[in-house]
């Protein structure tokens, strides 16, 4: 087979793919531009930004437009035309999503000359200004032993309040998700490895990992797990049993947490939430304080991108940015 030199190919103009092969310009720009946070954009949101620009494309070949003819006026007819899976209108979340990424877009090709004037998403965005981000709910970092402390000097008259204690310590000292811990089995517990360790399956967008058991919430874990032997109820896999043997609903963990972060301390009040996502932000916080590396904490957090693990390191680095939430 011939081999075709590079020099020799045709030169294509940036502003003629564009034109020509939207699509095409679209991904090889999303595929080699650094996002904010300074990396180039995972394989999935490369992915999920090209089917949004599709979308997009698509609605332009049906008016007869490109992308150096569509005015403002079509930008927000295209983001009233949304629609949800049911066939409804799109959520103001959806349509925000797609004006920042078409914004990004009409700002790359302005500063390219590719387009001239203004963005036109620009006027857009005082209709469907895309929602700012929110910093992680979070206990303040002396505020985590003293949770700790009071969670395991309530009296523990029951079973279930020692149940409760291991869960709640459990969270706050392996940063799991809500659905993580009523869903825990007890395969996926490693007690007898060192460190010890929970073997979290991936679920949703959240892939597999180790997540590790720090020392303070081992002794309430090997109680409960004591305790949990000897119920008549426990022949199941579910670690954190219900009173009829089977997973515990949602909102009775929600409840034992915020029975704790509201009613005890009055200084003990995260700004924004009281929920168990308060104290898996409150892990992964205590990790990067302690200087572990953002890697590390990315794969204990099941993030998929490192730039969600960054939103953390800001405020470890920035402290007096937790308290303007």
């Amino acid at each position: 087979m011939e081999q075709l030199s590079l020099i020799d190919l045709p030169r294509v103009d940036a502003s003629d793919l564009w034109l020509n092969s939207p699509r095409a310009a679209f991904e090889n720009w999303q595929r080699t531009t650094v996002h904010s946070e300074g990396f180039l954009y995972a394989e999935r949101s490369v992915r999920q930004h090209c089917a949004m620009w599709n979308r997009f494309v698509d609605y332009l070949g049906g008016y007869g437009l490109d992308v150096r003819t569509v005015q403002t006026d079509r930008l927000a007819h295209f983001l009233d035309s949304l629609r949800s899976k049911d066939g409804g209108p799109a959520e103001d979340s959806t349509r925000r999503r797609y004006l920042k990424l078409l914004s990004a877009v009409f700002e790359h090709l302005l500063s390219a000359n590719i387009l001239h004037g203004a963005n036109p998403c620009t006027a857009l965005f005082r209709y469907f200004r895309p929602a700012p981000d929110r910093n992680p709910v979070a206990l303040a970092a002396q505020d985590d032993e003293k949770f700790v402390a009071m969670v395991l000097a309530e009296p523990a008259h029951y079973w279930r309040d020692i149940r409760d204690q291991a869960m709640m310590v459990l969270i706050i000292g392996s940063g799991l998700y809500a659905s993580e811990i009523i869903n825990l089995e007890m395969g996926q517990l490693v007690l007898d490895a060192d460190p010890p360790y929970i073997n979290v399956a991936a679920h949703g967008k959240v892939p597999e990992r180790k997540a590790p058991i720090v020392p303070f919430a081992r002794e309430p874990l090997e109680k409960w797990l004591a305790v949990r032997a000897t119920l008549p109820a426990a022949s199941g896999r579910t670690v954190f049993i219900s009173g009829k043997g089977g997973k515990m609903l949602p909102a009775t963990l929600y409840r034992k947490v915020q029975s704790v972060l509201k009613a005890h301390d009055a200084t003990l009040r995260p700004h924004g939430g009281f929920g168990p996502q308060v104290l898996r932000n409150s892990f992964l916080m205590r990790q990067l304080a302690r200087a572990k590396p953002v890697e590390v904490v990315k794969q204990w957090a099941g993030h998929i991108e490192t730039k969600s693990t960054l939103r953390y390191r800001r405020l470890v680095v920035n402290p007096g940015s937790i308290e303007a939430e």
